[in-house]
């Protein structure tokens, strides 16, 4: 049985698509297997959205500076949980939860994010130079585009 398409990949920032982490100002350079894996993804229709901790301001003059700032249908930064997080992008996105993967450094984070979501698939960020080669990223997505910027900026409840 195949896995079903994951229509949308959402990121946490630090330590997964750069090096480091924006609120203690150690962020930095983009990391270039996750930087390949964003454009691969995006060039077969997946959509991208951020869902990380700390201040939004920060995390997105980094995505910027990193020019991959448009590569985010929806930015989410906060201090909440990921689940939630990655509930309302979901949500604001129109994508259901069992079409959504999830990548993070942390352990902990995914964890959390898979017993809130089991639906939702989970990847750690030392793997994202794999992610093209999944079958569930390899199948086409769709006929309709992804979104592009102006970023979403969703609010924490």
């Amino acid at each position: 049985m195949n896995a079903a398409t994951v229509k949308l990949l959402v990121w946490e920032c630090d330590n997964t698509l750069w090096d480091g982490v924006v609120c203690d100002s150690t962020a930095g350079a983009l990391r270039a297997e996750a930087a390949r894996s964003l454009r691969i993804l995006n060039e077969r229709g997946v959509m991208h959205a951020v869902a990380s901790r700390g201040e939004w301001a920060w995390t997105v003059e980094q995505l910027r500076r990193h020019g991959v700032a448009e590569r985010f249908a929806a930015v989410e930064v906060g201090w909440g949980r990921k689940s939630a997080a990655i509930s309302r992008i979901a949500e604001t996105l129109g994508v259901g939860l069992d079409q959504v993967g999830y990548i993070d450094a942390e352990p902990l984070e995914r964890s959390e994010v898979a017993h809130a979501l089991p639906q939702v698939r989970c990847y750690a960020a030392r793997h994202v130079d794999v992610l093209a080669a999944l079958q569930e990223f390899r199948a086409p997505v769709g006929d309709v585009p992804p979104p592009t910027s102006p970023m979403a900026h969703i609010h924490a409840r």
